[in-house]
């Protein structure tokens, strides 16, 4: 079956690049569907100065905002910053990483990341404004548009997600047609043995461009430059939209294969306990190698993704328009024999264990509502009240039956020494349905303009109910809860403007664990109760500052986060909602050009987060920053660098010290004509120092190898 599929998606590469996009304009009339303003954003012309990031950001379910007028922090990433930054290392999360509120993971194995120090998964990022389309691992991104993201709580302004997005919302808008069509082909080595070939090819139809559509599709084969590491995927998507004076319509088709094996992920450290025989790491072992992998080879995650995202407005009147959404995700993660290392002395020794543990699931997402304008006296209102509602059917389920049914394997090796298990073969498992969840969210918002239009007000209730139902004993979990949002900016000049926000964020009730004691009893003497939503609140003061061409952006937050925790009561072991996860700090994010030939993007953030007793976060660092910076000499030579820091930490609850680590890219863009085509040469080195380093993420006492030096080279050609 798979043979099957990898054929039949590479046929479909290879018949789009050859045909070269060919269509009629009344083919293209009868099947073509449209664009929404706030969703799909055509040419990328709105960039700031230096071309890496929007002027008009996406504001959730609001639409477009001027940047400077959006009355809290949030940065909307281009495609030439996308193009510039990405990595075969860390895939989509290079350009993420470029606002200093976002940190990544590191490893390949998932793109997940923190916001201001608090987790999020790509389950919970959005495509087009609808929430959880995307799979954890892999992510790919040669159809991505552009980024925005919104630093801390924003469930307000979003669509209702399924998967709580409570840090903050990443939302990656697709690629549309533009009116002077493009036809692109790009081939690159990706380091090792790795390489890529991938086509962009858009074109506009109909009287003034009514039509549009913009295929991409990408093939990434072989070893990367991590030791028995091995990345395959084929990845398609289809972007069709129609715009009118009164409709906007816009469809995305994507799917995508992935063949990953030996990904890097998280290492822990053993904490010493003598009562078991186990020495622990009382002191950080030095930084192994990055090009090293410390697990095996045939360790591998196989999965495809299958995603539909479907975005329709409808003028009613001058000032009224309705909108509709939906979206579908199909994941099928059905290969998956993976586990990560232990490292149980100083000396680097370590074991590992590997389970196969498959999953699938179906999502389907739907909204509608109204969205609007009325005055009130001389004040401006822009509304919109909607109601959106998901369902996801999720399946996940051990193989005990694997390995002669031991059900695991486990093997042991250094990390300072070539290390190789025997193989076993790929088993074939299909995991049992888990359970059901419907969700039903609820938005009233309302935005005001007045003092011509220096003074903007947002203001906005949001509330959900979600019923989880669990396929063993077909028990309901029930929670909702609602949660205001407060923002508003005031231009102080046109080159100042002021801003605060109090945002909030929840998601589905925790059920108390029905696990038991060695005896039979319940460990939890409250087992089965469902726990109240665990509300995340945010409030933040900012100022940003555009001087010439350059826009900066200064802002103090401080986030609260409800605990779940274990308490005694009466002798008794129960799980409670109780004290709070405080993350404070303050960033300053710039971009533009810092001279004329110069385009910088980048920040810094200082974080202190603690948790409910008052103690440092696992792997929180306090201070974090990059810099990315593009010299252009000429219009057809640039040189592109990036630093990225990360300051000292600790983990195993403050028993061990992690050290800080400054990294660098280099690299270097040639545009020139090959045959009068058009062609865009790109060489970076990755981490050009070759530095060994650790890489801590904010709550987790996982550590992650960074990557090692990795050469990267491509050509771009415009057809």
């Amino acid at each position: 079956m798979m043979k099957n599929k990898k054929a039949l998606v590479m046929s479909v590469l290879c018949a789009v690049a050859s045909v070269g996009f060919v269509m009629s304009a009344s083919a293209a009339e009868q099947t073509m569907h449209g664009n929404l303003d706030e969703v799909v954003v055509e040419g990328s012309k709105d960039v700031l100065p230096g071309g890496l990031a929007k002027e008009a950001v996406t504001m959730g379910m609001l639409g477009k905002q001027d940047i400077m007028s959006a009355p809290m922090t949030v940065s909307e990433i281009s495609n030439k910053a996308i193009e510039k930054f990405v990595s075969p290392n860390s895939g989509i999360n290079g350009a993420l990483t470029l606002d200093p509120s976002v940190r990544e993971s590191i490893g390949s194995t998932y793109n997940d990341i923190t916001i201001r120090g608090l987790r999020v998964s790509p389950h919970s990022y959005y495509v087009n404004g609808i929430p959880g389309l995307l799979c954890q691992e892999n992510i790919p991104y040669f159809w991505a548009d552009s980024i925005s993201v919104i630093s801390g709580p924003s469930l307000g302004l979003n669509a209702t997600p399924l998967s709580e997005a409570a840090a903050g919302t990443v939302n990656i808008q697709s690629k549309a047609a533009t009116s002077d069509g493009n036809a692109n082909l790009k081939v690159a080595y990706r380091g090792g043995s790795s390489m890529q070939e991938a086509i962009d090819v858009g074109r506009r139809f109909g009287e003034n461009d009514r039509y549009g559509v913009r295929i991409t599709a990408s093939n990434i084969n072989g070893d990367t430059a991590i030791e028995g590491e091995n990345l395959e995927q084929q990845a398609f998507s289809i972007n069709l939209d129609q715009k009118t004076d009164k409709s906007k319509t816009n469809l995305l088709l994507m799917y995508d294969h992935t063949d990953h094996k030996g990904g890097t992920g998280g290492i822990s450290f053993a904490k010493p306990d003598p009562a078991n025989n186990v020495e622990g790491v009382t002191s950080l072992p030095s930084a192994p190698d990055g090009s090293r992998n410390y697990k095996p080879d045939w360790a591998y995650n196989e999965y495809d993704n299958f995603i539909a995202a479907l975005n329709h407005e409808q003028k009613l009147n001058d000032n009224t328009n309705v909108y509709f959404n939906a979206g579908y995700h199909r994941e099928d993660w059905y290969g998956y024999v993976d586990g990560n290392p232990t490292v149980t002395n100083n000396n680097g020794d370590f074991s590992v264990g590997l389970t196969n543990y498959p999953l699938a699931l179906t999502k389907i997402v739907v909204g509608t509502g109204l969205k609007g304008n009325f005055k009130l006296g001389t004040i401006e209102n822009e509304y919109l009240v909607g109601i959106d509602k998901s369902w996801e059917s999720y399946a996940l389920s051990r193989n005990k039956a694997w390995n002669d049914n031991k059900g695991s394997w486990s093997g042991n090796g250094n990390l300072y020494k070539p290390n190789h298990w025997p193989s076993l073969a790929r088993p074939y498992y299909s995991p049992e349905h888990s359970d059901d969840t419907q969700m039903v969210g609820w938005h009233l918002v309302d935005t005001m303009k007045a003092l011509d239009d220096k003074l903007v007000v947002t203001l906005g209730l949001h509330g959900h109910k979600a019923d989880v139902v669990d396929a063993g004993s077909s028990n309901h979990k029930k929670s909702d809860a609602i949660c205001p949002t407060f923002a508003a900016s005031y231009k102080l000049s046109d080159a100042v403007t002021v801003y605060a926000d109090h945002t909030e964020s929840f998601g589905m009730g925790k059920m108390v664990s029905t696990k038991t004691n060695k005896d039979g009893s319940q460990y939890y003497a409250n087992a089965g109760q469902i726990l109240d939503p665990a509300k995340t609140k945010q409030n933040e003061i900012g100022v940003k500052v555009k001087t010439g061409d350059f826009l900066n952006t200064f802002s103090a937050f401080k986030i609260t986060q409800a605990n779940n925790i274990d308490k005694k009561i009466g002798g008794l072991t129960y799980y409670v909602q109780d004290g709070e996860q405080e993350n404070k700090g303050f960033e300053w994010a710039f971009t533009g050009q810092l001279a004329k030939k110069w385009d910088l993007i980048g920040g810094v953030m200082y974080l202190d987060a603690k948790d409910y007793k008052g103690n440092k976060i696992n792997g929180a660092s306090r201070w974090s920053g990059t810099v990315g910076a593009i010299y252009n000499p000429t219009e057809d030579l640039s040189f592109i660098g990036r630093m990225s820091y990360m300051g000292s930490t600790s983990i195993n609850n403050g028993e061990l010290d992690v050290p800080s680590y400054a990294k660098y890219d280099l690299g270097a863009s040639y545009k020139t004509k090959l045959n009068n085509t058009p062609v865009t040469f790109d060489l970076m080195c990755y981490n050009v120092t070759g530095k060994d380093y650790w890489h801590a993420q904010s709550g987790s006492s996982s550590l992650f190898v960074g990557a090692p030096r990795t050469v990267v080279f491509s050509a771009n050609f415009e057809l």
